[in-house]
């Protein structure tokens, strides 16, 4: 694709297959007749939003949710709700990711947390053997709870711009909601859709980028 430089993704089912349903549904089963007083609470405390930014640590986080109803939940318990989202990343994504900074700087941008990230990197040695997945697929990688930003706030996107040296008009971008692709656009960076579902090797050839 001309005048592109730079490649930015998201992670959560663009590289990585998810199923955010995983977390509710397990959380029901925990929390039985109580589930929607504990939802309501942990909405209202912006729990997983604070998570998510590094304002809460992976400790607190967890008593949040234990403790979001009586009788409170297990440590463990949270904790295994948390990380069922997980499905896989297939092979062939990391090769794309390789070929890709051939030609151009490839990064990363995730609203993620402090238990996902660690679950991630045991995955990648688990399944991979992969033991330095960022430094080997990305020039760089932003994660939400440690630039304590997060999409889709202006502010993370200037961050990631601003700390790479990266120019927007040479940047693309994908993402799987419209509200983090529309922030991205109003920046200058063209913000690529990717239904979740897609493939993301045959999106990237689509787009030229390959």
């Amino acid at each position: 694709m001309q005048s592109v430089k730079n490649v930015i993704f998201d992670f959560g089912n663009v590289l990585f297959d998810l199923e955010l349903s995983n977390i509710e549904r397990h959380l029901k089963q925990l929390f039985g007749e109580n589930f929607a007083t504990a939802k309501e609470k942990l909405l209202n405390d912006r729990v997983f939003e604070r998570y998510e930014v590094g304002e809460l640590g992976t400790g607190e986080f967890v008593d949040a949710v234990r403790f979001a109803s009586a009788p409170p939940l297990h440590a463990a318990q949270v904790v295994a709700a948390w990380n069922s989202i997980f499905r896989q990343m297939p092979r062939e994504r990391f090769e794309m990711l390789l070929r890709l900074r051939t030609r151009y700087r490839v990064f990363l941008l995730s609203n993620i947390n402090d238990l996902h990230a660690t679950w991630i990197d045991d995955y990648m040695v688990r399944e991979h053997r992969i033991e330095d997945f960022q430094t080997r697929y990305f020039d760089g990688v932003y994660y939400s709870h440690l630039i304590r930003l997060r999409k889709p706030d202006r502010e993370a996107y200037e961050y990631v711009l601003t700390d790479a040296g990266l120019v927007p008009e040479e940047c693309v971008f994908f993402d799987d909601l419209p509200p983090n692709v529309e922030a991205a656009a109003a920046l200058g960076i063209r913000g690529i859709l990717h239904p979740v579902g897609d493939d993301i090797v045959q999106a990237v050839s689509r787009f030229g980028l390959l």
